[in-house]
């Protein structure tokens, strides 16, 4: 037997019985769990294998289709029933865990990416920040994570360290003065003021347990969430559906 604490980022019908569950994992990554009987009313382990769960997971060292492990046993250690009161927090929940499963290498340790996920659905469940906060914390720490961490130390032109306005390019994760910039330049970019600068350098650079912490001036709030949302995707180079229908209901709930 295999014994595993997991998130699970995903879900999926078997035949009318049983589920198909992708956990993950600090150790092995994302592994995929064949939940046999799942759908029966006598099932016992409905609330610990359902979306979202954190749970400690007991496998067969058999293997199902796919190289799937058959689940044994499992426990919920944490559900996060607080996402379920708000819709636009599951549809943020979904584009996180969606992220995690496409970025994450099967069978590869992720413990940071573990906590993150962790602690981003426990802020959204118990809404100690807003979506919007959350979401882009969850985003910059994640690709800093994978291996692209932007360069927020100083303008690669001059130097500078705190420009008043500075313009952060998507491709390379570097930023200029805003007045450096070139008549007709082709990369991505966002503008942003100084205060937003060190948003991103508190998200990617403080310890994990600090990241969320940190105050944001309302006009510095869109450019963090541009550039949050457009770095992440851009480095993890696929469609995210998810993200799509979480800006539908963010739209849909959004006055005119």
């Amino acid at each position: 037997m295999l014994n595993v604490k997991g998130l699970v980022l995903d879900q999926r019908m078997l035949g009318e019985q049983d589920r198909s569950i992708d956990v993950l994992t600090a150790e092995y990554g994302v592994i995929n769990i064949i939940v046999k009987g799942a759908a029966k009313l006598s099932s016992k382990t409905g609330s610990a294998t359902q979306l979202f769960a954190y749970s400690q997971f007991s496998l067969a060292e058999r293997k199902g289709r796919g190289g799937a492990r058959i689940l044994g046993s499992v426990a919920p250690i944490h559900i996060f029933y607080g996402l379920r009161s708000s819709v636009t927090a599951v549809a943020l929940a979904s584009y996180m865990a969606q992220a995690a499963k496409m970025a994450v290498l099967p069978r590869s340790g992720v413990p940071e990416m573990l906590r993150l996920l962790l602690n981003s659905f426990h802020h959204l469940s118990e809404r100690t920040y807003p979506e919007a906060h959350v979401k882009a914390v969850f985003e910059l720490r994640a690709a800093a994570l994978l291996g692209f961490l932007p360069d927020v130390v100083m303008c690669r032109v001059c130097g500078q360290y705190l420009p008043a306005e500075l313009c952060f390019f998507i491709e390379d994760g570097s930023f200029i003065c805003a007045e450096h910039l070139e008549e007709g330049e082709l990369r991505h970019y966002v503008t942003m003021p100084a205060g937003t600068l060190l948003a991103i350098r508190h998200i990617v650079l403080r310890e994990p347990e600090r990241i969320f912490s940190f105050k944001i001036a309302p006009h510095c709030e869109a450019p963090l969430a541009a550039f949050a949302e457009q770095f992440l995707r851009y480095h993890i180079d696929c469609e995210l559906p998810a993200l799509g229908y979480y800006r539908q209901i963010v739209d849909s709930l959004t006055p005119t």
